[in-house]
């Protein structure tokens, strides 16, 4: 199966310009614990899902609820396939990368989350410019879903004038319905990443059972 990786980068664009996103593949949508593409890793207590702090608030969105502390702001756009898209955002030390949370509905995958996270992978590890490529089952909030799959990677972005700056990401692909996967992207400068809200804020996703 000829796995087109490539349009993955899509919802990662997406993330970073607040514009469309995509899917990996032509496929038909399935995602049965048979399924080859499901990571076999375990995931570390770092990334775990649970509830935020006291100090957070609910956001709610649409098929989802996340939380988030009141520094960061919220926006609410549409991505190029029509799709409702939440943004959440803090300034960095580093003024082009902000701090950012952002969740992207894919009402239309042509590939199950397995495999677009598997695609995300592989074109990041193969890619020459990005580190510490990571993929993991994540067991989720509701029971009644498939644990999602985190994909982490470190990669260098454009900064002020000709620098560049080293960026942090996280993709949560959370498989809700055959048409709709939910993705949490979540970056910072990877130097105030670790003590950033953003990775806590990922971690408090919930998403609705009907979508």
């Amino acid at each position: 199966m000829r796995l087109r990786a490539g349009v993955v980068a899509a919802t990662v664009a997406a993330a970073l310009g607040l514009g469309g996103c995509g899917s990996a593949t032509d496929t038909t949508p399935s995602d049965d614990a048979d399924d080859p593409y499901r990571p076999t890793g375990t995931p570390s207590a770092t990334v775990a899902m649970g509830e935020g702090p006291a100090a957070y608030s609910e956001v709610e969105g649409s098929g989802f609820t996340i939380s988030a502390p009141g520094e960061f702001q919220q926006q609410r756009t549409t991505s190029r396939n029509g799709e409702p898209m939440l943004v959440l955002e803090t300034p960095s030390r580093v003024t082009a990368v902000p701090q950012r949370v952002v969740v992207i509905r894919d009402t239309a995958p042509r590939a199950p989350a397995t495999q677009q996270s598997f695609a995300l992978e592989t074109l990041k590890s193969s890619s020459g410019t990005s580190r510490e490529v990571h993929r993991t089952s994540v067991p989720g909030l509701v029971d009644e879903l498939p644990p999602a799959i985190l994909v982490s990677w470190r990669e260098r972005r454009a900064g002020a004038g000709a620098s560049t700056v080293e960026v942090t990401y996280w993709q949560l692909f959370q498989q809700v319905g055959d048409d709709l996967i939910l993705n949490v992207v979540a970056l910072a400068p990877t130097a105030e990443f670790e003590t950033s809200e953003v990775s806590r804020i990922l971690r408090t996703f919930v998403p609705d059972t009907d979508g």
